[in-house]
């Protein structure tokens, strides 16, 4: 797999692979962010597919939209256990 290739993938993950919610309560704000972030991922594969055409937007320039994209939704919007186990 070429290096173009592996960042778009890791990046599609990075949309759809995020902390679960911490309390029941959390599970709207899991959900609406999840949603927004695969939405997302469908515009930058759509687009990395060539439907439609993108003129001259290659494979980097989908795996930076989509960088961009997440960045501006990061989970931050409900508590998360963390990695280590603590609520984020």
């Amino acid at each position: 797999m070429n290096a173009d290739i592996r960042a778009f993938l890791t990046a599609v993950l990075e949309a759809i692979d995020i902390p679960a919610p911490a309390t029941v309560g959390d599970r709207e704000a899991f959900a609406l962010l999840l949603e927004d972030r695969v939405l997302d991922a469908v515009v930058a594969l759509t687009g990395a597919l060539g439907e439609p055409p993108a003129a001259d937007c290659g494979l980097g320039w989908h795996t930076e939209y989509l960088r961009k994209r997440l960045a501006q939704k990061s989970p931050t919007t409900y508590r998360h256990y963390g990695v280590t186990g603590g609520a984020a």
